[in-house]
């Protein structure tokens, strides 16, 4: 008896090495190229306008967060998203090959692609928290990130290894403590199309827009003339 248990207790430590080594084929790196430990918890306490020097745009928070491939081969990948809380418009993200909008409490998973096996390479998320034009100062999103390696089965693409998650933290409310964000007021706008045409002058507000991308040159209260490509979903 006293053998079978000492054969047990050998191949349950023999396991945990196991179940250790799926975490380690990635890792979530941060913005400053620093390995986020597996399990922890990241908060994101930066803001900015959805289209620069447009503040009519709406406001969105990014995540300088990247994923490195440290398993030695290529792998194929997708990351899961859960998102666990959200007041606000959606998260985007563009991994690792496509761009997706989640905008819901819901489980997520993006479609499948392809990490280099060259340890000094990362592949950003390109992840932001939009926030929408109703949160007045009080948008939060709260996201569980896990990836997983992928492979063929018969016709179809199935989960294999698990690799490490992360939670992400997004507050408007604290960022904007934090960055003390002002702007200058706009007072008006010229709208061209992306053929420099111009279709609006001296405008008031954006809102009437049709669904497109325009040039447009916003003239605020502090004197400030700034261009910027702007576009309507």
């Amino acid at each position: 008896m006293k053998r079978l248990f000492t054969l047990f207790y050998a191949m349950l430590l023999g396991a945990v090495p196991l179940m250790a080594q799926g975490n380690r084929i990635f890792e979530f790196v941060d913005g400053a190229g620093k390995t986020i430990d597996n399990g922890k918890t990241v908060s994101v306490a930066k803001i900015e306008e959805f289209v620069p020097g447009v503040p009519e745009a709406g406001m969105t928070m990014p995540a300088d967060i990247s994923v490195r491939n440290i398993s030695g081969e290529k792998q194929n990948v997708v990351i899961v998203g859960t998102i666990k809380k959200l007041k606000g418009e959606a998260i985007e993200i563009c991994f690792p090959t496509s761009c997706k909008m989640w905008d819901k409490v819901a489980t997520f998973t993006s479609e499948e692609g392809e990490l280099s096996a060259d340890k000094k390479v990362t592949k950003s998320l390109e992840m932001k928290f939009n926030l929408g034009a109703e949160t007045q100062g009080k948008g939060v999103c709260t996201i569980k990130l896990q990836l997983f390696t992928v492979k063929k089965k018969g016709d179809k693409l199935v989960k294999d290894k698990m690799g490490p998650y992360i939670t992400v933290n997004f507050d408007e409310a604290l960022a904007l403590g934090i960055n003390d964000v002002s702007y200058g007021k706009a007072v008006s706008y010229d709208v061209y199309n992306l053929q420099g045409v111009l279709i609006g002058k001296n405008l008031t507000s954006l809102q009437d827009l049709s669904k497109g991308t325009y040039v447009v040159k916003t003239v605020d209260n502090k004197g400030g003339v700034t261009t910027k490509k702007f576009v309507v979903r």
